[in-house]
């Protein structure tokens, strides 16, 4: 890295893409990005959109003085650049899009007790006006719940939208979780095919296999015991449910795992949980 006389030479280089590289004191730059002190704080980066055309963007953090006369400086340095405004250049466009859309909804609480509230609606389009700059520029779409977020000027507009993002979220969330459950099927085949040794589900509940090699039981927590001991805790499980099941029950599995709980849905035994019906299927297999 080149060795430059001052600070504010570091910024004029960066700012010109004169050499790849340059350091004094502590701002320095690497090809298209410069920093204060570590690569932990990004002050700006040079961008390229599909157009050809050449922006910066620009950081809104702040962190020390020393940092902050360091970004003026590079501030400065850029005047002739078309400079972009976001939270952290170092960010991917979702994580940039949620920060704008935290920072209008910690403006929008304000609306709820206020009898002024155009300041506030002020920021609101400031912030949008923001995002939507940097949408433009790299030809993204804007989520639509951020652009709800910039039409907010009342408590009720407000409202509304919390109402449609817990409605997106939960949505999201199903989706998420059937697509996890969809890979589980897949990974579960694998696992009871021994292509896999260890499976961390997303339905809560955990498997069983029988290995043939050491007659031994399996779970997909890659916990081992005899198939002896899985036969006598199967008859525990039986024997319960016939008087009803139980909570605490007062008994171990293995002389250290405790049984806490045995219903006709499932049993927990220690951090496993296990249904009825997987049991009953294994048991099945083993002629029990």
């Amino acid at each position: 890295m080149e060795r430059v006389r001052d600070i504010y030479a570091v910024a004029h280089n960066w700012a010109n893409r004169i050499g790849e590289s340059a350091k004094a004191s502590n701002l320095f730059f690497e090809d298209e990005n410069i920093y204060s002190y570590g690569r932990h704080f990004l002050i700006a980066k040079h961008v390229v959109n599909t157009r050809g055309e050449r922006a910066v963007l620009f950081t809104q953090r702040t962190y020390s003085r020393s940092t902050s006369a360091h970004v003026t400086i590079v501030r400065n340095a850029s005047n002739h650049l078309d400079k972009l405004s976001v939270p952290d250049p170092d960010l991917s466009k979702e994580e940039l899009f949620e920060k704008w859309y935290g920072e209008i909804r910690n403006v929008a609480d304000s609306l709820e007790d206020t009898r002024k509230p155009k300041k506030y609606i002020l920021e609101i389009g400031r912030l949008f006006d923001e995002a939507k700059r940097y949408a433009d520029f790299f030809g993204y779409e804007v989520p639509e719940v951020l652009v709800k977020a910039g039409e907010i000027e009342n408590s009720e507009q407000y409202h509304d939208l919390l109402q449609q993002e817990r409605e997106l979220r939960k949505a999201q969330e199903q989706r998420s979780q059937a697509e996890a459950l969809r890979l589980q099927k897949t990974r579960l085949k694998d696992w009871r095919k021994f292509k896999i040794n260890y499976l961390s589900t997303a339905d809560g509940f955990d498997y069983l296999r029988f290995n043939k090699a050491d007659q031994s039981v399996e779970t997909t927590q890659k916990v081992e015991f005899s198939l002896a001991a899985g036969r006598q805790l199967y008859g525990l499980v039986l024997a319960t449910l016939e008087k009803g099941g139980c909570t605490n029950c007062g008994e171990t599995f293995l002389g250290r795992y405790n049984i806490t709980e045995i219903n006709d849905k499932f049993i927990r035994v220690g951090c496993h949980r296990v249904s009825l019906t997987e049991i009953k299927s294994f048991a099945k297999k083993q002629g029990w």
